[in-house]
């Protein structure tokens, strides 16, 4: 049947159309903020590599974009453009290095099931280095699989030329992301053990040892340079959270309806070569050719290998074991996906076989629904939150507390000053003046002297026009019982009624796209006893909910979060 082919290869191209749709639709979220941050100045690429120092990625897709900048600017759709521009160019490598293994069915349905793939949507606007570790993946299969098709058919002949474009590709790979360094040691290995031919093997053994070396050498530098604590990220290392993370990236890999229907075709088939043996295989020469074999091989000791070399890094060296970070070797599980199709998806033109792809169609065609959220903002509100404090009456060139972003990082003095300027001071006026506490410190019977001097001083003037009303502003880390927890302790101590404005963001939830609470700035009420809201923004905005929590006396108040009771209204656009 070709039709389902047809209708796999046209979602995937109209997913690549739509990832250059809305690439301003969204603020920059924290991890695009550091990117910025390591590339928004002038001191040349000698100075990205110093701020790349302090980050725990390898620098090649920093020195991109800092190049790219200079042509094109700063603004969100500029430094988002190369991440959909190498979403699509990762798609067409995957497909160039699939069709020698695979029909073209198969290689259109993981096409699709790749460009409908809650990662591939989210990085393929993200001012980050996912989409160029995707391409550089893709081009390491490809160029894999083309040098032993070499070996095959010309057993005589070196493949000196392939060598070296693989071993360019795994070094510039292992240089954009430390997991794709995993994953071309374990195409390596997968080789030295796989090919028959002695001169290859030693050249492999050669080549390997001088891309682990400047991988070396940039861990060496990391190691003594980086201003993060690598041991006291958000990083786990434990059973529980290694598994979680392994699930999430399978369901980020692949949507739950393409998981359900691939058992079910499992299921399907087993059953049916049980039932009716003779005619059950419908294995061809693509399957059983030795090309396909040596890439089931390939693909299954990288996703395989990376997985548990990326769990021994994290517990003997620092903890690093995520989903992203699992998912930079995605083409290889894609092309698994291409195999598996021709082996047990619906081919031969019958009524069965038709009703199992036009299922599979609709599946994939719910799950490209989500190309709805192009034009939602999907990220933190950074600058939602950020234009409604610029505007707050009496605020300018007022300090703003801000809550640290704490499971980003420990709180040392340089990630204090970072997250001022370069997180929430990014969308600010140039003359605005935030200040970053833990929640603890601006807060409850921890706070510091400062920020209690601070609070104590504008609920004095609560009731003067004109007076700034902030208490805290926090984004990143701070979730609804977190905000309602730090509005109810300063309502105590100011003993005046706190707003808390929330800014939301829309996530993607079986099938629909949802508003989430994701940003929330804490305002003294100037009214104790009427309990009104404080001034607004003159500009119109309808960030989301505001909670009104009023001030209960100690002894009164409920032990633990949400003890106090928040009258909630929705904020009307003026």
């Amino acid at each position: 049947m070709r039709w389902p082919g047809l209708c796999y290869a046209a979602m995937a191209m109209l997913a690549c159309a739509f990832a250059f749709v809305g690439l301003s639709a969204s603020s920059f979220w924290i991890d695009e903020l550091f990117t910025v941050h390591v590339i928004h100045h002038q001191g040349g690429l000698g100075e990205v590599f110093r701020l790349a120092l302090t980050d725990v990625h390898p620098p090649l897709y920093y020195f991109f974009l800092y190049e790219w900048s200079r042509l094109f600017g700063f603004s969100e759709w500029s430094l988002r453009l190369p991440s959909a521009l190498l979403g699509v160019l990762a798609v067409l490598l995957f497909a160039q290095a699939a069709r020698h293994v695979s029909r073209g069915t198969g290689v259109a349905f993981a096409c699709a099931a790749a460009t409908i793939s809650t990662f591939w949507f989210d990085q393929s606007q993200n001012a980050r280095s996912y989409m160029l570790a995707l391409t550089l993946a893709a081009c390491m299969l490809d160029a894999a699989i083309a040098l032993y098709r070499h070996t095959l058919r010309h057993p005589r002949v070196f493949p000196g030329g392939q060598l070296a474009l693989l071993t360019a590709i795994g070094l510039a790979a292992s240089l954009t992301h430390a997991y794709l360094l995993l994953a071309t040691g374990m195409v390596w290995l997968f080789m030295l053990l796989s090919v028959p031919d002695w001169r290859l093997r030693i050249a492999l053994l050669i080549t390997g040892p001088a891309i682990l070396l400047p991988n070396l050498l940039y861990f060496h530098w990391l190691m003594h340079s980086t201003q993060l604590d690598l041991h006291h990220l958000w990083f786990q290392n434990s059973v529980d959270f290694f598994s979680e993370e392994i699930l999430h990236a399978l369901v980020q890999l692949l949507a739950k309806w393409i998981i359900a229907i691939g058992l079910l075709l499992l299921l399907a088939r087993w059953l049916l070569r049980r039932l009716v043996r003779s005619g059950s295989s419908q294995a061809t020469s693509s399957q059983t050719a030795p090309e396909t074999r040596w890439a089931i091989g390939l693909c299954l000791c990288v996703l395989v290998g990376v997985i548990v070399c990326g769990i021994g890094v994290s517990i003997l060296i620092a903890p690093s074991f995520s989903d992203r970070n699992l998912l930079t070797c995605a083409p290889f599980a894609w092309l698994l996906l291409a195999i598996a199709y021709d082996a047990y998806g619906p081919r031969r033109r019958t009524l069965v076989n038709g009703l199992v792809a036009g299922l599979i169609v609709l599946a994939l065609v719910g799950q490209l629904s989500m190309i709805r959220g192009r034009w939602l903002p999907r990220n933190d509100p950074w600058r939602a939150s950020a234009d409604y404090v610029a505007q707050l009456p009496g605020c300018a060139g007022q300090a703003l507390p801000v809550v640290l972003p704490f499971n980003f990082s420990p709180a040392t003095p340089a990630f204090r000053t970072l997250t001022e300027r370069e997180f929430f001071g990014y969308y600010l006026p140039p003359s605005s003046r935030p200040a970053a506490y833990l929640p603890s410190e601006l807060a409850g019977p921890q706070a510091l002297p400062q920020t209690a001097s601070l609070i104590e001083a504008r609920s004095q003037r609560a009731g003067v026009s004109g007076s700034c009303l902030l208490l805290a502003w926090g984004v990143h880390d701070v979730d609804e019982p977190l905000a309602m927890q730090m509005a109810q302790d300063m309502a105590r101590q100011t003993r005046h009624p706190v707003i808390v404005q929330e800014f939301d963001k829309f996530i993607w939830r079986r099938l629909s796209w949802v508003s989430r609470s994701a940003g929330y700035v804490l305002l003294l009420a100037p009214d104790a006893s009427a309990g009104s809201p404080p001034p607004v923004p003159a500009k119109a905005l309808d960030p989301g909910s505001r909670l009104i929590v009023p001030y209960v006396p100690v002894e009164t108040a409920m032990l633990g979060r949400g003890g106090a009771s928040a009258a909630r209204m929705r904020h009307a656009a003026q």
